[in-house]
């Protein structure tokens, strides 16, 4: 169970939040899954307006690193988003294009990210030893002429506030600690 003071900052949002209201709460977790005393660096909110062509907000991310060097990727939208097809397939693509920025820098061999509408999260991987891997969900082609729906809500289906959702989200960080200590151990 996540601490009090970790759900008391969930349960204090507004009720139409916008993408700053959830800096606080998704900072303080990010920071009590990897405390500052640590070699480990929550990077504030990567803020970037996006193309208008694919998104009509800002694109808001954290970015965890360690020796500098890019870890976690965390992006947070408002539960809202979740509702519009157009503001999945923003969320979607600016997290794949963002590990498609860091994956030849990346320091380990999988690489993480994480998509937060509200606290429903997508979990997104990318094996960085393998030059033809695909982003895992494999990404859903637009169709030419016909609607189709290219990011399914159903993809962000895991609470982070809910049991299975700490688990999941928990196993994605030790994870990405046990590889980090090569890292740790090369800087010594």
């Amino acid at each position: 169970m996540w601490p009090e003071k970790i759900l008391r900052q969930f349960a204090a949002m507004p009720q139409n939040p916008t993408d700053s209201d959830f800096h606080g709460p998704y900072n303080k977790l990010l920071y009590t899954l990897f405390p500052a005393d640590t070699d480990f660096v929550v990077v504030p909110p990567y803020t970037h307006a996006g193309d208008p062509r694919t998104s009509s907000d800002f694109i808001v991310m954290f970015e965890l690193q360690l020796a500098n060097k890019p870890i976690l990727i965390f992006q947070a939208k408002p539960q809202s988003h979740r509702e519009y097809p157009s503001k999945r397939q923003a969320a979607d693509l600016q997290i794949r294009e963002r590990m498609n920025d860091l994956a030849a820098q990346y320091p380990l061999s999988t690489l993480h990210a994480v998509s937060a509408l509200g606290t429903g999260m997508c979990f997104y991987t990318l094996d960085t030893g393998d030059v033809e891997a695909e982003i895992s969900p494999v990404a859903i082609p637009a169709h030419p002429t016909r609607m189709n729906d290219i990011a399914p809500a159903s993809r962000w289906d895991c609470d982070l506030l809910q049991p299975e959702g700490e688990r999941r989200l928990r196993e994605i960080v030790e994870e990405i600690k046990a590889a980090c200590v090569a890292i740790i151990d090369d800087e010594a």
